[in-house]
């Protein structure tokens, strides 16, 4: 099974992470990708200048290695992606050209204020994914 996991370093986020090991389980055949998304600025390019200053490039590269030691020491090898953009379109976008089986998602993450004025990046993916999400809650 080929899993993409979104995180965000939100304890949602390190619930996904602990599904994601239970899914792969003993399977050597299965591959993990933890993908991590600086949020751009509305209708700005996506690169590290134009992110959200509520947001970093560093602290999602900081979210990327906990993510991999976490899963490392839980027996699982993964693959690491940080992106720049919106969140749900690059997560999705991700899915569709890794051909991932999977995508999970945590129900919300760190930007609960931001939930409210643009919904939820969960939401999102689930109803424009071309391929199956798991969301955990």
């Amino acid at each position: 099974m080929k899993i993409l996991v979104a995180y965000d370093g939100s304890e949602r986020g390190r619930a996904v992470l602990n599904w994601a090991t239970r899914l792969v389980g003993t399977d050597q055949g299965s591959a993990v990708t933890v993908i991590s998304v600086a949020p751009a600025l509305e209708a700005a390019p996506a690169i590290a200048d134009a992110v959200d200053p509520g947001s970093s490039v560093e602290v999602q590269r900081v979210h990327l290695a906990d993510a991999g030691a976490m899963l490392t020491a839980a027996g699982v090898n993964a693959d690491t992606v940080l992106k720049i953009g919106n969140p749900a379109e690059e997560i999705i976008n991700a899915g569709d050209e890794g051909g991932y089986d999977l995508i999970l998602v945590g129900s919300t993450g760190a930007h609960g204020a931001m939930r409210f004025l643009m919904g939820s990046v969960s939401d999102r993916v689930v109803r424009h994914a071309s391929r199956p999400v798991l969301v955990v809650r």
